[in-house]
């Protein structure tokens, strides 16, 4: 009884840790041994993970009277436990990420 409860648990935990991927990946990633979140600014995102595989303009922000701010997505690809992730990151008119998307992986 005891190494089949055993058993049930261990299934259980790995199955919260495979749901929970996606789910975190919509609010940081990792950069080798570091993490990058919603809120950071992109210059620390950059020193974290290096330069992203491509950028582009994708509109502005005006939160501001008189202020345009540029909004930018980057693309990151990061090798992960052998396999390549895709991550796209928006960044508000202030610098600072304000989504992180996991794309899955790449082929």
């Amino acid at each position: 009884m005891r190494c089949e409860m055993k058993k049930i648990i261990m299934a259980l935990g790995v199955a919260l840790v495979l749901a929970a991927g996606p789910v975190f990946a919509r609010g940081g990633m990792h950069c080798g041994n570091k993490i990058v979140t919603v809120g950071d600014h992109k210059y620390e995102i950059m020193a974290a993970c290096g330069q992203p595989v491509s950028r582009e303009v994708v509109g502005v922000d005006n939160k501001r009277v008189g202020e345009w701010r540029i909004v930018e997505e980057w693309l990151y690809i990061i090798e992960k436990y052998g396999h390549k992730q895709m991550y796209l990151l928006e960044f508000d008119g202030d610098g600072r990420a304000r989504e992180i998307k996991w794309l899955g992986e790449k082929k």
